[in-house]
């Protein structure tokens, strides 16, 4: 039985410890995540309101919140181009919604257009990549005003 339960826990083991793993070349990590923290700050740390400051490896899919806004945002090599979503998860229209993304080579995409999403509306998001080369990038969702 111990023969049998030792492996089981050793490969448990191995993969919980492979959710901490360090995926940007910084070697900066986050727990679980396959992602990191990048200091640009984000509510409450500098920055433009709303930036987690939350740094995706090229393959990762992103996951963001703000106030009731969900974002899923994921980059495709093939088009060089970021597709996902924002979805309105409140019971009331949220106005002036855009998202943007920053690429490790000081690139900026964005901010999209400002949509109004409907009380459980979502909105398929594209920003285009093409020719640019970078290592990590960050994402977020902008709502009201854009005069900043």
């Amino acid at each position: 039985m111990k023969k049998i339960l030792m492996p089981v826990f050793l490969i448990l083991a191995l993969a919980a410890c492979d959710n901490f793993r360090s995926p940007t070349e910084g070697g900066e990590g986050a727990e679980g995540s396959g992602h990191s923290e990048s200091g640009e700050g984000g509510e409450g740390g500098g920055g433009e309101p709303g930036e987690s400051g939350t740094r995706y490896n090229v393959g990762d899919t992103a996951h963001e919140s703000r106030q009731g806004v969900d974002l899923v945002m994921s980059h495709y090599g093939p088009g060089d181009r970021f597709e996902g979503t924002v979805m309105n998860t409140t019971g009331s229209p949220i106005s002036n919604v855009r998202v943007e993304i920053h690429l490790s080579n000081g690139t900026e995409l964005g901010p999209t257009p400002n949509v109004t999403l409907g009380a459980g509306a979502m909105q398929e998001v594209v920003l285009d990549a093409a020719g640019e080369s970078f290592a990590w990038w960050s994402v977020h969702v902008e709502i009201g005003s854009s005069d900043s």
